[in-house]
């Protein structure tokens, strides 16, 4: 019996949290040979925790030794010749380029009120946790330098203690790649949103359950050239963060 076979076997053994991680890994099993613990679980739209029960439930220890199976498996079961490096790197880039393309999709009205906000020279506040926290900071480093004050945070315990110094007049933005952080449930619903007009998500998300708690949401395209991809797509909000910080320069 295969790995994958004995995952099909115990799909009635998950609870609710395991189930979505042996999904995950059934629709994106080459994903596994780069994927950490938490990576997965974040992908997955579940916890850490979640995960490690999934590989216990299978009858393993752990990920590790999961990881290490399921590799294996993958590597004795490739069907398909290694591509090409240069035609991987076109298809690659061609991908890319038409997601970039595709920036000038995002809700023109929902940037505006965006850069405004970040103008109003009042504290902005700007969180991003785990893979998120990369345009996050960027954005919070770059407001700096354009002599906008901003505070940034990459995990909710600091986060939790700046929410408590937000006035009625503060941007909040919230960066997140999935949109599905479930970890961020608890962080988000000690933000007194119903006080604060500018709240922002940015996420690549369009279904992100985390909208429910700003009060915009801006878009970003790529969601399914990330899919395809075993590396998140830091980089796409990354140029985002860009575009903002220019637009941001031509206004002051």
């Amino acid at each position: 019996m295969t790995i994958i076979d004995n995952i099909h076997l115990h799909q009635k053994d998950f609870s609710n949290s395991e189930a979505k991680v042996a999904t995950y890994i059934l629709d994106n099993p080459q994903h596994i040979e780069t994927f950490t613990i938490t990576k997965l679980a974040n992908r997955a739209d579940t916890s850490t925790s979640a995960v490690l029960r999934f590989c216990q439930t299978l009858g393993y220890n752990g990920y590790k030794d999961f990881r290490f199976e399921f590799i294996h498996y993958l590597k004795g079961n490739r069907q398909l010749e290694p591509q090409d490096a240069h035609s991987f790197i076109d298809r690659y880039i061609n991908e890319f380029s038409n997601t970039l393309i595709d920036f000038k999709s995002i809700d023109e009205t929902e940037l505006n009120k965006l850069v405004e906000a970040l103008l109003n020279h009042e504290m902005n506040y700007i969180f991003g946790m785990h893979l998120s926290s990369i345009p996050a900071r960027a954005l919070s480093l770059g407001l700096l330098d354009l002599g906008i004050m901003s505070m940034f945070s990459d995990n909710f315990v600091t986060g939790g203690h700046y929410v408590n110094t937000l006035s009625e007049n503060a941007t909040l933005i919230f960066f997140s790649i999935t949109g599905n952080n479930t970890n961020a449930t608890a962080f988000l619903e000690a933000i007194p949103s119903a006080s604060l007009e500018n709240t922002f998500l940015i996420t690549l998300n369009p279904r992100s359950e985390l909208k429910r708690f700003f009060n915009h949401t801006i878009v970003l395209p790529g969601r399914t050239t990330s899919a395809k991809s075993i590396v998140d797509l830091q980089s796409l909000p990354t140029v985002f963060v860009e575009i903002l910080l220019n637009l941001i320069h031509e206004k002051q």
